[in-house]
């Protein structure tokens, strides 16, 4: 019903001379000729929700420059003629009242026409809740929204004091032209708002995806927390089993670990060795273990080195700065000037934008014709018209000449994958995403991230983040699918599943840093998590469900003594508290280098289990939710619950022993764990009556057992949490008789071997006095390379060694070396049967602050890396142990290249041998090991 009112009308209400009033089952709106809001009403009840107190007008134009409000409203029939103040522009809508929504379509455009255009605007009294991406607002009873109808159009809402603005927008370039937007104004009662919501997305074709009618966001598996890793084939069995011990059903798959170019999609065949057969195999190998799997990916961009770009740079990528030679070039000219003002590419000094994603030498490139060119400035200094320092015929393009006028195109990049975005405007984005569709569809995943969203092209942002993946999710055939990205928008809303990711702790900072930016003060992991929760929650507004994550886990480094256990189980507490799923992004590397894992896993399970059981008391999840407390589970009534604790500032004088304590009522609960994972016992006290009471729990509330000797009270700790219960113990009690306890940790075994005592020595690998090296300062003959290394072929040379491994556990390998140059140089290491790619988890060394010195090394991470790294770790079984050193790098003479000396098998978290203990393992060593 669509009529300018004069009388009284159907639902009773009185009319004032001059409205336009357009009815439905719903929703009853009144616009003034001075095409003003006059009233939105409930049809129903009559009750208003249109804020009042102040004019709101119906919509704006932008025109030249200039923001023109409505300010005349006609109606033509069943059409709607919109003018605006001081242009000469009139927007003509088509209005269909439905049954559960009013929809206005932009027909047609009289006089100027306006750049961009705010096709409905409305102020609205609800604001309990508030959706900036789902356009509306919402509270226990009713909800009002603006629903954009196609992709054209662009809905969000803000709240404004005690209300909240809805508006509706478009514009006219780049992409889709102004006619035909489309914006439908929902109203109903918030139980029904989904299922309407869905009924508009099938009306109007929109993107979506759900499960027999239903939503993705609203089935359990929007709520199931995720691993993302990087893996292959081989590690199937690996996922499997971090899966149970986790909780986890669902495992997201990393870019790089399966492509090795983005753009045609290329496989990375040192994990997946038959492309996309082993992929499907490995996909359905989870499958059976009952594990969904999600693949990640980028899809609106397209790497360097794919070959979209090299050796003949495609023309469809997002020009995002240009320019035009000066005068004609050779093809190895050095400085190339334009006609052009180049004071805002990147890597000019006087440039506005100062953090560059990745780092500004990514962007500082130029493509002239099809020749790809790097420079190194902009300059000279007041002209800024010239790139200087030139690399030519990057990324494997060719170096050419070029003529005076041509065009230099800076191609928008993104610096995670060092890639080029794709203009979407082209064919560019369906054949990349028909080919992404094609790898997803053939391995039957479960699950969708599109990274890289923000890596569009800004003059059109949400359109074009939208667009990429709405042009994908239309190729992927099964529904429903686990639908997220790094930016949910408004157009996405009936599709995404859950949303809310943050990079991880340590990425955040480190990327902020790479790209150009500063930390001031570094911030704590709990500060990280309230961060995320406040993400997770602004989610919420939009009815998608959100998720804390991406979250990782990673052992000590610099600024960060690695996640520690009462770090985890705030980020659990949290996820309980809202009923949010965590994603966990990390490497097996990473969990391998860190001694907490195993304690790590059992917490993120115990929690886990719990949500998913929905056992937990209403009340206990409400205290939860409160920031900057910590929690820890109890079990003492025999269902869960949680107590409030409070870190002990010392346990036996040693910091590297952790304990939270708090009282449960009836006594003092406190959680114990070693911050590197070493075992030990804790020796309370003298006399054994005084703790009669004391009982010890595991995580999951299971009785542990106590040592009691002579008197004593020994109470063990580890990588694991420890609970303690005392019993009528008052807190400050126990906290001081934790500070005079005393410690006594285990003393780690330690494997031995001399480099001189390798099984088998391989190719270039040779021992030094073969090679005519001696080496001072060693406890033995060393081994070294003898050639230059070669990575492409590292099977044909390498060092064998066998070991007895004493008993079933975690074992860390540490090598005593000496690089002659002094550099940042490293072996390779790998078990026998593994695959040899000498990278990641396979290098050797590769601290490159060691002085020329013989250190102990595991793993570096480079020039600035400081010995000995992080540590290289194994869970083997009891049994013989063969293993293979590699030459990965050195100076390619015998002279030059890396010293190996002995090596060292620890079962000790955190243990790094030193020379004087070395030289007392290996006076003892018997046919290799001890």
């Amino acid at each position: 019903m669509f009529r300018a009112c004069w009388l009284f009308v159907a639902a009773g209400f009185a009319a004032v001379a001059g409205e336009i009033v357009i009815e439905s089952p719903r929703l009853r709106l009144a616009i003034g000729e001075d095409a003003a809001w006059r009233s939105v009403a409930e049809t129903a009840t009559g009750k208003e929700l249109c804020a009042q107190g102040k004019k709101a007008a119906l919509g704006s134009v932008r025109v030249q420059d200039r923001t023109c409000q409505a300010n005349r409203a006609e109606r033509k029939g069943e059409q709607l003629a919109v003018a605006f103040a001081g242009c000469d522009t009139r927007l003509v809508y088509a209005v269909k009242a439905e049954a559960d929504w009013i929809l206005f379509r932009l027909e047609r455009i009289e006089g100027t026409r306006p750049s961009h255009a705010t096709l409905l605007s409305l102020p609205v009294t609800i604001a309990e809740h508030v959706g900036h991406r789902l356009g509306g607002a919402w509270n226990g009873e009713f909800a009002i929204c603006l629903m954009a109808a196609n992709l054209q159009t662009q809905c969000s809402a803000q709240r404004r004091g005690d209300a909240a603005e809805l508006s509706a927008t478009t514009q006219d370039a780049p992409g889709p032209k102004l006619e035909g937007a489309a914006v439908a104004l929902v109203a109903c009662p918030t139980k029904e708002l989904d299922a309407v919501l869905h009924k508009l997305a099938v009306a109007c074709g929109l993107p979506r995806n759900d499960g027999k009618g239903t939503p993705s966001r609203l089935l359990p598996l929007a709520r199931q927390s995720y691993w993302f890793l990087s893996f292959g084939e081989k590690d199937a069995d690996k996922v499997v089993d971090l899966c149970k011990r986790s909780g986890f059903r669902q495992v997201m798959m990393g870019s790089g670990s399966w492509c090795r170019t983005v753009g045609h999609y290329t496989f990375n065949t040192a994990w997946y060795p038959e492309g996309v057969e082993s992929l499907r195999r490995t996909v359905a190998k989870l499958h059976g273990a009952g594990i969904l799997v999600g693949m990640h990916c980028f899809a609106s961009k397209v790497s360097k080195t794919d070959a979209y770009v090299t050796p003949v740079p495609d023309r469809r990528f997002w020009v995002d700065m240009s320019g035009a030679l000066a005068a004609d070039i050779g093809a190895n000219d050095e400085v190339i000037r334009t006609s052009s003002d180049l004071r805002e590419w990147p890597g000019s000094p006087v440039a506005k934008q100062k953090t560059w994603e990745g780092g500004v030498v990514k962007h500082q490139e130029v493509i002239i014709d099809d020749e790809i060119i790097r420079y190194k400035s902009i300059g000279p200094e007041a002209k800024f018209d010239s790139f200087l320092g030139c690399e030519r015929g990057a990324w494997g393009t060719r170096k050419a000449e070029h003529k005076a006028g041509a065009a230099c195109r800076h191609y928008g990049v993104d610096g995670c994958i060092n890639g080029y975005i794709i203009d979407q405007e082209t064919t560019l984005l369906d054949e990349t995403t028909s080919r992404l569709a094609e790898v997803f569809n053939t391995c039957g995943f479960d699950m969708v991230y599109f990274d890289g969203g923000e890596d569009v092209d800004r003059r059109r942002f949400n359109h074009y983040v939208t667009k990429f993946q709405a042009a994908a999710m239309a190729k992927f055939t099964k529904r429903p699918i686990i639908h997220m990205g790094t930016i949910m928008t408004h157009g996405l809303i009936h599709s995404f599943t859950r949303s809310g990711t943050v990079d991880t702790y340590l990425n955040t900072l480190y990327g902020h840093i790479i790209a150009g930016g500063k930390v001031e003060t570094w911030p704590t992991v709990k500060s990280h998590i309230d961060r995320s929760v406040a993400y997770m929650q602004s989610v919420g507004e939009d009815r998608i469900p959100g998720e804390l994550g991406w979250f990782g886990i990673w052992p000590k480094g610099k600024n960060t003594d690695g996640l520690q256990l009462d770090e985890i189980e705030y980020l659990m507490c949290k996820s309980l508290a809202h009923d949010a799923p965590i994603s966990l992004q990390t490497s097996f590397g990473q969990m391998d280098s860190h001694p907490l894992t195993p304690g790590i896993l059992e917490v993120a399970k115990a929690y886990e289990e719990l949500r998913l059981s929905g056992k937990m008391p209403a009340e206990a999840r409400r205290r939860l939710r409160e920031k900057g407390r910590d929690f820890v589970l109890d079990h003492l009534k025999g269902q869960p619950d949680v107590v409030e604790v409070k870190a002990v500032a010392e346990v036996g004088g040693d910091r590297d022993l952790r304990a939270m304590a708090g009282w449960h009522g009836a006594g003092t609960v406190v959680t114990l764990w070693h911050s590197k994972g070493r075992e030990g016992e804790l020796i309370l006290a003298d006399d054994v009556r005084d703790f009669r009471g004391l009982r010890l729990l595991d995580v999951q509330g299971r009785e542990m057992k106590r040592a009691a000797t002579s008197g004593r009270i020994a109470v063990p700790f580890g990588a694991k949490r420890t609970t303690l219960l005392f019993g009528g113990g008052p807190e400050h009690w126990v906290r001081e008789l934790l500070a005079k306890a005393q410690i006594e940790l285990h003393k780690p075994r330690a494997l031995w071997l001399q480099a001189e005592d390798a099984a088998r020595i391989v190719g270039t690998m040779a021992k030094g006095s073969a090679a005519g090296v001696k080496e001072e300062g060693a406890f033995g003959d060393v081994v070294l390379c003898t050639a230059r290394p070669n990575r492409e072929k590292p099977e044909e040379s390498f060092c064998e060694y066998r070991v007895e491994i004493p008993h079933e556990g975690r074992w860390t390998l540490w090598a005593r070396v000496r690089y002659p140059s002094g550099s940042d140089e490293s072996f390779g290491i790998a078990p026998v049967g593994e695959k040899v790619t000498l990278d990641g988890d396979q290098v050797l060394g590769n601290c490159g602050v060691n002085e020329k010195r013989w250190h102990w090394t595991g793993r570096g991470g480079g020039v600035t890396s400081v010995p000995p790294g992080q540590p290289i770790t194994f869970t083997l079984p009891k049994g013989p142990f063969v293993f293979r050193i590699y030459p990965r790098e050195g100076g390619g003479t015998a002279a030059l290249n890396p010293r190996l000396d002995c090596l060292c098998l620890s079962d000790g978290p955190g243990h790094v041998p030193a020379d004087a203990e070395a030289r007392q393992g290996l006076a003892g060593l018997t046919g290799g090991s001890q």
